[in-house]
C-alpha cells in the first residue's frame, strides 16, 4: 500500500467533532510509542519490547499524523519524500547528527 492510499482510508475513520483530536491523540500515541522503549530500561528489566505492542502504537501515531495531515490537504508522499530530500541536505552538509538546518 502507499503512503497516500492509506492516508485516504485512514481519514474514513477520523469520526471526531473536536479540529484538535488528531494532534492532541498523536502526542498521547508517540507518547505510548516512546514508553515502551523507556519503561523497561527505567525499570531496569531490559524486557524486548512486544512487536505487536510495536506496531499496533506505531500504527496509532501513523493513523493520527495522516489524518492531521489530511485535514490540512498535505498527503503523507509529499511529507516523506520532504523530509527525505531533507535528510539527504543535512547528511551532504555534515549536520545530519542533530546540528540543525545548514
Amino acid at each position: 500500500m502507499k503512503l497516500d492510499e492509506y492516508q485516504l482510508q485512514a481519514e474514513s475513520f477520523a469520526i471526531f467533532t473536536e479540529r484538535m483530536y488528531p494532534v492532541v491523540s498523536l502526542m498521547v500515541e508517540s507518547a505510548e510509542l516512546a514508553d515502551l522503549f523507556v519503561k523497561p530500561v527505567l525499570r531496569g528489566d531490559d524486557v524486548p519490547v512486544s512487536r505487536d505492542r510495536l506496531v499496533s502504537e506505531a500504527g496509532d501515531v501513523l493513523w493520527n499524523l495522516a489524518v492531521l495531515l489530511k485535514r490540512e490537504n498535505i498527503h503523507l508522499q509529499e511529507v516523506a519524500e520532504a523530509n527525505l530530500s531533507k535528510l539527504s541536505r543535512r547528511k551532504t552538509n555534515g549536520t545530519i547528527q542533530g546540528s540543525g538546518e545548514r
